[in-house]
């Protein structure tokens, strides 16, 4: 959904009250949302207003996607979201010079358009892409798959005997005596 400068009255545009709610669910379209296997917006809230060439983008989403669990390979639906404020200059505008730039707090919610409008996909992709959970467990106390058998371990107790794993340095234990 593509909306331009001069569409956003001085007072704001509120995105979804003007346009329909009814695109929200496909607003995600298109989107990887790795290491979820789906991911859809449930909601979402933005306001759009412009202030001396620049969008201020104020809003909010909740999102559910789905996973295999990082631990057992159930699959497990979550459910996240977050209020956002971003601040979009026209390209072009960014800091000039080809040295070192130090950025501050405030720099790393900027970001760029292309001088005449928006595109409110981009600014639902990247924010839900920041709060994917990186980690998807279907609870805490998940105990996993055998690594010996592959049994789930939340389902069935397995007779494997439980031995550590070899590290990744264990190979160095036996260096030192192979030079002496």
């Amino acid at each position: 959904m593509y909306i331009r400068v001069t569409e956003i009255p001085g007072g704001g545009l509120d995105v979804f009250a003007s346009r329909g709610r009814a695109s929200i669910p496909r607003i995600l379209e298109g989107m990887n949302p790795a290491p979820l296997t789906v991911c859809r917006l449930v909601a979402a809230d933005l306001l759009l207003s412009v202030d001396s060439g620049d969008i201020l983008a104020e809003g909010s989403f909740e999102a559910e996607g789905e996973s295999p669990c990082d631990r057992c390979s159930e699959p497990v639906s979550v459910r996240f979201g977050k209020a956002f404020h971003t601040v979009l200059s026209p390209q072009g505008q960014g800091p000039k010079g080809t040295g070192p730039i130090e950025l501050h707090a405030d720099d790393l919610d900027v970001g760029y358009y292309d001088g005449k409008g928006v595109e409110v996909n981009d600014i639902f992709w990247e924010q839900v892409a920041l709060d994917i959970p990186v980690k998807v467990v279907c609870s805490e106390s998940c105990l996993g798959v055998c690594p010996a058998c592959g049994a789930n371990r939340n389902r069935e107790a397995c007779s494997c005997e439980s031995h550590a794993a070899p590290g990744p340095f264990d190979v160095l234990k036996n260096l030192k005596g192979k030079k002496e």
